[in-house]
């Protein structure tokens, strides 16, 4: 029997990393980010829109931060304290 995957069912809770549905809370947090269930990016939010939508994610070395748009497809999961 061939089964289809949900694309959603590409992000899972992993090593004690949470997917965020809501990202108005992750302001200071360590997140990893996924489009389409791939890993694109780990930083942490450095401040977020008041609506959750978008986000800019800090980094250490030459680019200093990143923005990320919650899109279809676009998941951050986050280390839980």
């Amino acid at each position: 029997m061939n089964q289809t995957k949900d694309p959603g069912d590409a992000v899972q809770a992993d090593a004690g990393w949470i997917v965020a549905t809501d990202w108005t809370g992750v302001r200071g947090r360590n997140v990893e980010v996924y489009e389409h269930g791939e890993f694109m990016d780990r930083g942490v939010v450095d401040t977020v829109t008041l609506d959750g939508h978008i986000l800019w994610l800090s980094f250490q070395g030459n680019i200093p931060r990143r923005i990320i748009e919650k899109l279809p497809g676009t998941t951050i999961r986050v280390m839980p304290d």
